[in-house]
């Protein structure tokens, strides 16, 4: 796994869950986890700017369940791998980016 996602329960009780990883153009790898309406939304957008402000990669819906989390956590693998085909990662640095 290459993010650090919280187990299904957090998810079942209302909870949100976000990541993302450096990209040296600026063009960083985010995604978001969040139960709505009785599904898991799951959505990727890239760049340094907030999901709000961004516009979407890509997006999948899944049920609430145990298989619907598991089959999310392989979505978000599948949506970063293609990611790296495309983009180079920077090395984790707290508070800037590199030049």
């Amino acid at each position: 796994m290459t993010f650090k996602i919280p187990e299904f329960e957090y998810f079942d009780m209302g909870g949100r869950c976000s990541g993302n990883r450096r990209g040296s153009a600026r063009d960083d790898f985010n995604f978001l986890l969040a139960p709505a309406d009785g599904r898991l939304a799951a959505q990727v957008w890239y760049g340094v700017k907030c999901f709000d402000l961004s516009e979407q990669a890509s997006a999948a819906e899944f049920d609430l369940t145990q298989e619907g989390y598991h089959a999310a956590l392989d979505w978000v693998e599948e949506q970063v791998s293609l990611w790296r085909g495309q983009h180079t990662e920077l090395e984790p640095k707290l508070g800037y980016f590199a030049n």
